[in-house]
């Protein structure tokens, strides 16, 4: 229903940004990585997603679209709602998370605070499937250096990057680098373009 609001920041307490749009008080949840990027009295633009259920509406704002994204996919793992996801994002940044899901590594997913070890193997389950299935069905050029080898390794990293929210041309321009710097596996290349960025 709302892709984003914009306006003045007017409050932050408790996990809630409150953003005055024209005189309208709008209140998002947050999680600690948004609520850092906003500033009292600062315009800004949250993106946001509406939760509706019976009791009522609640809104939740992100700073970036990589956050929201990240967020619609935690909120896709079945057993993880809105406000356990936000939790989720408020424990480990969207790279950092995006690259832990994509590589597998529960442990470290398990040292968010309140994920147990079952709902982070859920999680590498479920949302790992969906990077593979994206990164299938997007292969895309590379076409900044004609001069560069390409390879599949390589569309299926810039695929990757693009699915968990990178725009096609910032995802090619790090593949093209992790390359020069010696990656060569899809794997490799995505770790070391999180790395570069």
């Amino acid at each position: 229903m709302f892709s984003y609001i914009c306006g003045e920041v007017t409050d932050l307490s408790n996990g809630i940004v409150t953003v005055d749009v024209n005189g309208v008080g709008f209140e998002l949840q947050a999680s600690s990585y948004t609520l850092a990027d906003c500033r009292l009295g600062q315009k800004q633009r949250l993106y946001s997603y509406l939760q509706v259920k019976e009791d009522g509406f609640t809104l939740f704002g992100f700073s970036t679209v990589e956050e929201k994204n990240m967020f619609l996919r935690l909120i896709s793992v079945s057993g993880i709602g809105c406000k356990v996801a936000l939790g989720i994002l408020s424990g480990m940044d969207t790279d950092s998370l995006a690259l832990a899901i994509f590589n597998g590594d529960t442990k470290l997913l398990t040292k968010i605070k309140g994920l147990g070890k079952k709902t982070a193997e859920r999680i590498v389950l479920e949302l790992k499937e969906k990077v593979v299935v994206d990164a299938a069905e997007m292969v895309l050029p590379i076409t900044q250096n004609p001069d560069l080898q390409i390879n599949k390794d390589m569309r299926d990293a810039v695929a990757v990057l693009c699915s968990l929210g990178k725009s096609q041309a910032d995802a090619e321009k790090l593949v093209e680098a992790a390359a020069k710097l010696g990656a060569t596996t899809a794997e490799e290349l995505v770790n070391m373009a999180f790395r570069i960025n």
